[in-house]
């Protein structure tokens, strides 16, 4: 029995990222009553992408994100939203991060709320000029711009809240035979 917990245990914090980010992006298409909330709501999905690409990259393989992507544009529905936008936005972080993860992963959180602030904003105007260039209308920046700010100031308290799981990860057990090893 404790074998069967101990590979279940694994199973879900393998799933967990993914399942995660579906929920988030389920989550920001929640329906709110007020469509200025909506204009200005975080990039949540977003978030998770940049910190679990940033900490366990290959339980976000791109397979995944694309998938996510289009599901995600897919469900956003409407006249005028393209699909493979979001798609193209995780798939981005993504490499940007597993190119330069060396740099990030062992510096202390000031640094890597800069790497999500820059990356956000690359990742946030590219899918803007996309837009702007596939529906052949120039749109307005603004709600984008305050949508990053809002997700800027989120992601301290977003990456202190799905940090705390790396910790108990189960992959990344102590080393009993090397003193003061953690996880």
């Amino acid at each position: 029995m404790g074998d069967f917990l101990q590979q279940l245990d694994r199973w879900l914090y393998a799933a967990l990222p993914g399942t995660l980010v579906a929920f988030l992006i389920l989550l920001t298409l929640a329906p709110v009553r007020l469509p200025e909330v909506l204009a200005v709501a975080p990039l949540l999905p977003l978030m998770a992408v940049y910190h679990f690409c940033l900490f366990r990259a290959e339980a976000l393989p791109a397979w995944l994100l694309f998938g996510l992507g289009i599901l995600f544009d897919l469900l956003q529905g409407g006249p005028g939203t393209p699909v493979g936008v979001s798609a193209l936005q995780f798939l981005l972080v993504r490499q940007a991060i597993l190119g330069n993860q060396k740099y990030l992963v062992e510096v202390s959180f000031t640094f890597i709320w800069f790497g999500y602030a820059v990356l956000s904003a690359v990742a946030v105007a590219l899918s803007w000029c996309a837009v702007s260039l596939l529906m052949w209308r120039f749109i307005d920046p603004q709600p984008a711009v305050f949508q990053y700010v809002v997700s800027l100031f989120l992601y301290p308290i977003f990456g202190w809240l799905i940090g705390r799981g790396r910790g108990r990860d189960p992959l990344n057990a102590p080393d009993p035979r090397v003193p003061g090893s953690r996880p």
